[in-house]
């Protein structure tokens, strides 16, 4: 259970911190990119692809361990963390490691109570971080997009 709340931690941290600095001293919105939304599925169908899923059921938790020896080693990997609204919205959070860096995409697009936070957001960032305060805590650190490290619970 501990582990999941990395996956909050992914999504509150990169995402809520709402601004970044843009490399010129400039503050700039956080805003959605325009690409295609990934096709909306039940939890069902999230289990058959292999996702993570994390909220109210938790399934496949074992894979976010196996994800984390392979980047450690610096092994390529990926994997999608879905998390579903109380109405049953599915929320893709992506994580692929390309032997560097990681690439982290949140996909809330099918939130129908996202309201203008609702969209596509990207970063890059260089590493994921361990912490052990009163629970193991994941950050990912190194963001582009971001002026400081991002908390993955």
């Amino acid at each position: 259970m501990k582990i999941l709340s990395l996956v909050a931690m992914i999504t509150a941290g990169i995402w809520l911190n709402g601004l970044y600095d843009n490399g010129d001293g400039k503050k700039t919105a956080l805003l959605p990119i325009h690409e295609p939304p990934s096709e909306a599925y039940n939890m069902n169908e999230a289990k058959k692809r292999g996702d993570i899923i994390w909220g109210y059921e938790y399934y496949n938790i074992e894979r976010f361990h196996e994800f984390l020896a392979n980047t450690n080693a610096k092994m390529k990997d990926k994997i999608r963390i879905t998390s579903y609204t109380m109405e049953g919205d599915p929320i893709f959070k992506d994580l692929v490691f390309d032997g560097k860096k990681y690439h982290y995409t949140f996909d809330n697009s099918h939130d129908a109570y996202a309201g203008q936070d609702k969209g596509i957001y990207k970063d890059i960032c260089s590493e994921i971080l361990m912490e052990e305060p009163a629970e193991p805590a994941f950050i990912l650190n190194g963001c582009s997009k971001q002026v400081d490290t991002t908390e993955l619970f």
